[in-house]
């Protein structure tokens, strides 16, 4: 671990630098997640493939797991009351697929509605509101063939100020630790790793990135009130300007051309 400390504008900013877990560490990690801390014998190899794979990232060794577990490369039993694994099956599964792919698989596995949620936040950024998201759902169609004919359901907020998604797809996502609540805001969720909203991401048709993006930038434009869609400039200008060439209606071509303005100098007043 490297520590290191600069000023900038009269601020100290420290920034630390951690390495990757060396293979006695992911040994003791795999032996935490599988209740098996006073036998790490037992996942001695287990974990040395793991290491292998991941490099010791302890993001990626985590990921790993949760694949070889989804995909009952690793199992319970609850006969012998221990987890139970094939080294062979594990080297073999590992040695064919990165992370990236391990990612994109999981999120493959979910349901219909919950992939549709990520694919649009993954859209807005590494942090963003789910009333950004409901915004684009509410009112998102098939026409840029990314819902596969899926409803997004959504039930009344009660109290709040804006309406919340079906608690199902909110639970299922931060269960698979795809994505936390922030601390500070209840309507913000953060990505739990840059690779998840990449894997995200990856779920979109190469070929209708843009649009799609650039559908989004149009739907928040029109529904979001002017104050949290202030708050969204910089995100809603660039994810509206990806499609800008396919805009033919003047009025709304203008209308983009003073969003642009409006965030240059916004950008302008912080420099």
């Amino acid at each position: 671990m490297q520590i290191r400390e600069k000023e900038e504008m009269g601020i100290i900013i420290t920034a630390i630098k951690i390495g990757n877990l060396s293979l006695d560490n992911v040994t003791s990690l795999v032996a935490e997640a599988l209740g098996m801390e006073d036998n790490e014998g037992a996942v001695k190899n287990l974990a040395a493939i793991v290491h292998r794979k991941t490099d010791g990232n302890a993001f990626f060794v985590l990921m790993f797991l949760r694949s070889l577990h989804d995909e009952e490369v690793l199992q319970y039993n609850f006969g012998t009351m221990r987890w139970l694994w094939d080294d062979d099956a594990v080297e073999e599964k590992l040695a064919t697929e990165n992370v990236a792919t391990v990612l994109v698989n999981k999120l493959r596995r979910l349901s219909s509605r919950s992939q549709s949620v990520v694919k649009v936040a993954s859209c807005l950024g590494a942090k963003f509101s789910l009333s950004a998201v409901t915004a684009v759902t509410e009112n998102l169609s098939d026409e840029v063939g990314t819902l596969s004919g899926a409803e997004i359901e959504f039930d009344d907020a009660g109290d709040d100020s804006i309406s919340v998604l079906d608690s199902s797809i909110l639970s299922e996502l931060e269960d698979e630790g795809l994505w936390e609540r922030e601390s500070k805001n209840a309507d913000v969720r953060v990505f739990g790793h840059d690779k998840i909203q990449s894997a995200a991401f990856e779920l979109i048709p190469v070929n209708r990135r843009d649009s799609f993006r650039g559908k989004i930038g149009s739907l928040l434009m029109e529904k979001l009130d002017t104050e949290v869609l202030e708050g969204l400039l910089f995100e809603v200008v660039s994810l509206r300007n990806c499609s800008m060439g396919n805009i033919t209606d003047e009025g709304e071509r203008i209308e983009l051309a003073k969003m642009n303005l409006r965030a240059g100098m916004k950008v302008s007043r912080y420099s």
